[in-house]
This record gives C-alpha cells, structure tokens and sequence, in this order.
C-alpha cells in the first residue's frame, strides 16, 4: 500500500534503521481495518433504562481496541451521573438513554445519544449529544480536518447531560443549511417552530451545533442546542451529499459517507 510524502517523510529515520518492512505492515494494516464496514456488538444495559454503547465486535487492531475501550469510560459516566441523579431526586428520579450508531464505517464510526432524566423539578429534561470516532486512529475525529473554515466555524466544548464534555460547532453557515433541510422538511407547516427556530439563528452568533455522520440519509447529521422550552422544536437534521460538496467538504469524507451509505 502506497504512503503518502507526509508520512514517508516522517518515517525516514526508521525506514533507514531497516525496520521498514514491520512499521509499514503495521500502518496498512491499520489503513486497511479502517476502510472496512466494522461489525458491532450490543452489551449489558449500563441501567435499567440506559442503553451502553455499542462495542465494536472482535475489534481488528489496536485503533478499535482504544474506541471499545473509550465508550466503555463513557457507559461509566451516566452510570454515575444516574446515581448522582438518584441521590438527588429520590423516588422520584428518572433516566433513560438511547444510543444509535449512524455510521460504522468506513474511517468513521459515529454514534448519537438521547438522554431523558428526571432529577428534581417540575419537568423532565432532554438532552441530545453525539461522538464520531476515527478508526484508523481510534481518537475523535477531528472536525477541522473533515470540514472547510465556513462550515466549521467556532469550536467548542458543551456539557452533555452525564457531564461529559463533547464538541459543538458554532457557525452561521451551518446553521444555515441547517434551517434550510428544516424548512423544507416536516416542520414546514409548523409556523410556531418555525418562528422561534429562525430566532434563535438571528443573532450574530448561532447557535451550537453538534455533528455527527449519517449512513442511512446520506450526509452530515445536526443536532442544534435551544432553550428549553423550544426543545420540542430541535429536530435533527442531514445536511445531503451534494450540498456538502458544493460547500467544499473533502473528497475523502464525502466517500466515507458514500460507501457507507451504499452498504446500509
């Protein structure tokens, strides 16, 4: 397998050492795992109503071993925070978690994650959050490298509901293209979401917005941060291949996507 001037560059000490042959079958093995479409395994409920993280099943090289091992710290969290809850609200607490994963490769592995919990208070809260991996690495993604500066706009780090901090984008292109599938979509007729959805993106800031890989539509998937009392109006929305392409998203990525698409 070919390696491009970048890493060979890198390499240069070790290929000269004579350990080429070792290193090289290492990082096409790695390249080859992460292009495959990676089969997952579904574990023990991390509560009675929380869904663990899906593992990836008989992980292929060490990337994958490091991803298995991270949402297992992850599935630790909301068993805390679901206990924290308890303590806090007695009888009366709640918590429920849905984990989807939306793209299992290849090169990325994506998950998205829907809290309901009731800790104490009038109302039960929501809270929606994602995480997309690099299988060739097996680290987050990193989103700069996946999207153009327009599209990628301010990042930053929201606290999700078990207190885990995950990246969120804010960018006023996005959301742009955001409101764009959700006008059109089944909210179209909606003229109270509708209203305070195109509020909530009037400002010179938009609002946060957490992304994540979508297989089954085809795209780049948003969930948007709102006020609480316009969750109701928050739906997730795919920003469609083409037009990723027409903004400059990378061959590469779109690929990805493609593949994965193709494979569903």
């Amino acid at each position: 397998m070919a390696i491009n001037s970048d890493i060979r560059r890198a390499l240069a000490p070790v290929l000269r050492a004579g350990l080429a042959p070792a290193l090289l079958f290492c990082v096409s093995a790695n390249a080859v795992a992460a292009e495959r479409i990676v089969d997952m395994a579904k574990p023990a409920h991390a509560g009675k109503d929380i869904d663990a993280y899906p593992r990836i099943a008989q992980p292929a090289d060490e990337a994958e071993k490091k991803i298995n091992a991270a949402v297992a710290k992850l599935d630790g969290r909301v068993k805390k925070a679901a206990a924290d809850c308890k303590r806090e609200a007695g009888k009366n607490w709640d918590w429920s978690r849905t984990i989807a994963v939306t793209m299992r490769g290849p090169r990325y592995l994506s998950y998205t994650i829907a809290d309901s919990f009731n800790c104490g208070g009038a109302h039960p809260n929501i809270g929606t959050t994602a995480i997309v991996y690099d299988l060739a690495t097996g680290a987050p993604v990193d989103w700069a490298k996946l999207l153009p500066a327009k599209l990628l706009g301010k990042v930053s780090l929201n606290t999700a509901s078990d207190g885990v901090k995950m990246i969120s984008l804010n960018s006023k292109r996005l959301y742009q293209l955001y409101m764009a599938r959700y006008r059109a979509g089944e909210r179209k007729t909606d003229k109270e979401c509708l209203e305070a959805m195109e509020q909530i993106g009037g400002d010179e800031m938009s609002p946060s917005l957490t992304p994540y890989l979508d297989a089954k539509e085809g795209g780049l998937g948003l969930m948007v941060d709102t006020p609480h009392v316009i969750q109701a109006c928050a739906d997730q929305m795919v920003i469609p291949l083409a037009t990723l392409r027409k903004e400059g998203v990378s061959e590469a990525t779109l690929k990805a996507i493609e593949s994965a698409k193709a494979a569903k």
